[in-house]
C-alpha cells in the first residue's frame, strides 16, 4: 500500500472523487504522525480547528477520538467508550462546508465496529414517486440542545468547566433556521442524498404544511437503513478512513478495549479541482 504521503496530485484527484463516488475509502498500512496525518488532509482542502480538550495544540485540526483517560482519570478524547448513534460531522449545521472526514488508527479494538450508510445510494434506489415526494419535504433540526448526544452540564462529568463546552447546533454556528430540505445536492457531483439526521429531528414539513415527522422517521429508517447501502469496518492499527459527510452517515458500536483511539481531520476539497 502507496503511503497517502507518496502520492501525486492526479492521485489525490482521483482518491477524493472516489470518496465522493462510495462515500468512503480505507487506505491500509500508513504510518503517520499528527503533523503528517494534517499534511495529508491539507492536500484536499481547507481544515476545520478547534480548540477544545481534545484537540492537541500543536495539531487543533485533530480531534481525539478515544475511551483512553489519563492518571487522574480524566478523558483524553470524545466520546469515550459507549456506542454511537448515527451521526455525521456539522449535524447542527446547515452551512457546513468540512464535507470529509477523515479517521486513523493509532491504538486499535478489534471488537469494535465502525458501520457507514450510504445516503446517496439510498435515495438513487428509491421510486420515483418517494424521489418527489422527499424532495417536498424539509426536516426541523432540534436546535434548542448544545450538542448531537444531548450533552449537558459542559458536557462531560470529567471536565465541567464551561470553556470545556462542545458547543455545536444552530445558536453556536449563528444560523437562523432551523430546519433544511430532507433531500440534498451534494457540492460537488451533484447527487442527491437523503439527509437523515437522526438525534435531530423533532418536526417536517411537505410543502410548507406539518406533517407526521413520527411516521416519515419509520419510513426512512426502513428506507434508509438497509444491508444493500452499508459497509462495516473494524479499525487495525495504520488503518486511514476517509468519508463524505453528505453522502454517507456512519454509527460505532461500544469500544471494549479502552485504549483504542482514533485521529480525526475535517476537511473541505478545495484543494482538489474536479475539472
Amino acid at each position: 500500500m502507496v503511503n497517502i504521503l507518496d502520492y501525486t496530485d492526479k492521485q489525490f484527484k482521483e482518491l477524493a472523487k472516489k470518496i465522493i463516488q462510495d462515500g468512503s475509502v480505507v487506505l491500509h498500512d500508513q504510518n503517520l504522525t499528527r503533523e503528517q496525518h494534517v499534511e495529508a488532509c491539507a492536500r484536499f482542502g481547507e481544515l476545520e480547528k478547534q480548540s477544545y480538550w481534545m484537540n492537541p495544540k500543536d495539531t487543533p485540526e485533530i480531534s481525539i477520538v478515544s475511551g483512553q483517560v489519563d492518571k487522574e482519570g480524566n478523558a483524553i478524547g470524545m466520546f469515550r467508550d459507549q456506542e454511537l448513534e448515527w451521526h455525521v460531522n456539522g449535524a447542527g449545521r446547515h452551512k457546513l462546508t468540512e464535507y470529509c472526514v477523515s479517521l486513523y488508527c493509532v491504538e486499535e479494538c478489534i471488537d469494535t465496529v465502525l458501520s457507514i450508510c450510504n445516503q446517496c445510494d439510498a435515495f438513487a434506489e428509491l421510486s420515483e414517486r418517494d424521489k418527489e415526494r422527499f424532495r417536498k419535504i424539509d426536516i426541523q433540526l432540534d436546535d434548542k440542545k448544545d450538542a448531537i448526544y444531548k450533552m449537558s452540564d459542559h458536557d462531560l462529568p470529567d471536565h465541567p468547566a464551561r470553556e470545556r463546552e462542545i458547543k455545536t447546533g444552530a445558536e453556536f454556528y449563528k444560523e437562523d433556521i432551523d430546519r433544511r430540505p430532507l433531500v440534498g445536492k451534494h457540492p460537488i457531483d451533484g447527487r442527491e442524498y437523503l439527509y437523515f439526521m437522526v438525534p435531530y429531528i423533532v418536526g417536517a414539513f411537505e410543502n410548507g404544511e406539518r406533517i407526521n415527522h413520527e411516521a416519515l422517521y419509520e419510513e426512512l429508517w426502513e428506507k434508509l437503513f438497509n444491508s444493500r447501502n452499508m459497509k462495516h469496518h473494524v479499525f487495525r492499527k495504520g488503518d486511514l478512513l476517509l468519508m463524505d459527510q453528505l453522502h454517507t452517515t456512519h454509527r460505532r458500536s461500544p469500544v471494549k478495549r479502552k485504549i483504542r483511539k482514533l485521529w480525526r481531520c475535517a476537511f473541505d476539497y478545495s484543494n482538489i479541482d474536479f475539472t
